[in-house]
């Protein structure tokens, strides 16, 4: 986007469809990805609203101001929501005008609720899901690699072949992995344009689709809320979090890395890794580095 000083203002709308008054933090990366996502929304969109992690269903609304960072986080939760927003669509006769459903979705519900998410991907519904991934996945890892009391206690080390599986599904999950969704995708507000497009195209196509965004967030990340685009920035280009879409089973990568840095840059930005031990660190490197090669490998095949 730096390249494109002078453009890229003219090729966004300048309407804001992302409420004030939000009560997320200093450079929350959440808020700057729903503040874009809704840029490309509109008002032709039912969304989930504010308030949809409680127990309560709120009415559903035809605007992009409510696709809010009060995601989801129930499996059970989230099929209900959506059937409240296409059946209340119907009701008000305005199915001629709404697409599509749109509901923000936590990337912790993936292992929370596995009876729930396969029903919902395997049902047939005109909805877009977008996960907001704050990799809260991690911390399992870090608690992992803590020092067990006095010393004692089993050997914690994870094998290669645990840490191959751990970085496959963390930029995948493994239950949107076994459905044939109309759209998947990853994507990140540090990189603009990208996300937006695969927004679009995830609106456009019929059927149930799904858009993985990593929220780096400057509270749990243990990061300045000054550095939250360059925190997304160094997970892209170390390979940690690939950009990629999938349609018709084969994935194509959407930000091509060459020469990813090194992972240690991106751990070394976050204090919680402080403690993280180099043997891991390596066994992570070696895992993203195979992942890379696979993906890239892939693309490569489907070009050919």
């Amino acid at each position: 986007m730096s390249m494109f000083p002078v453009f890229v203002p003219k090729l966004l709308s300048r309407d804001e469809y992302f409420v004030s008054g939000r009560r997320s933090c200093k450079g929350c990366g959440k808020a700057l990805s729903v503040r874009m996502i809704s840029k490309i929304m509109g008002k032709e969109y039912i969304s989930a609203g504010t308030g949809v992690g409680t127990s309560s269903i709120p009415q559903y609304n035809q605007s992009g101001t409510g696709l809010a960072w009060d995601e989801i986080t129930s499996g059970d939760l989230t099929a209900t929501y959506v059937e409240h927003l296409l059946a209340g669509a119907k009701d008000a006769g305005s199915t001629t005008c709404i697409r599509k459903a749109v509901v923000g979705i936590d990337r912790r519900v993936f292992t929370r609720d596995f009876l729930a998410l396969s029903e919902m991907f395997a049902r047939e519904r005109n909805v877009l899901y977008i996960c907001y991934d704050s990799e809260m996945y991690m911390q399992e890892l870090l608690k992992r690699s803590a020092p067990s009391l006095q010393g004692h206690g089993k050997d914690r080390s994870p094998t290669r072949d645990e840490m191959r599986a751990f970085i496959r599904n963390k930029n995948m999950p493994a239950q949107v992995a076994e459905h044939s969704l109309s759209y998947t995708a990853t994507a990140c507000p540090s990189f603009p344009l990208d996300l937006m497009e695969k927004i679009k195209k995830a609106l456009r196509r019929p059927g149930t689709a799904l858009v993985s965004v990593l929220t780096p967030c400057p509270t749990a990340w243990l990061f300045k809320p000054e550095l939250t685009a360059q925190l997304g920035y160094l997970a892209v280009t170390s390979g940690f979090y690939p950009l990629y879409e999938e349609e018709g089973g084969s994935p194509r990568i959407t930000k091509r890395i060459s020469h990813p840095k090194p992972l240690a840059e991106y751990f070394k930005a976050q204090q919680r890794y402080l403690a993280f031990p180099p043997a891991w660190l390596a066994l992570l490197q070696e895992a993203v580095s195979e992942e890379h090669e696979r993906l890239m490998a892939q693309t490569d095949a489907r070009t050919a």
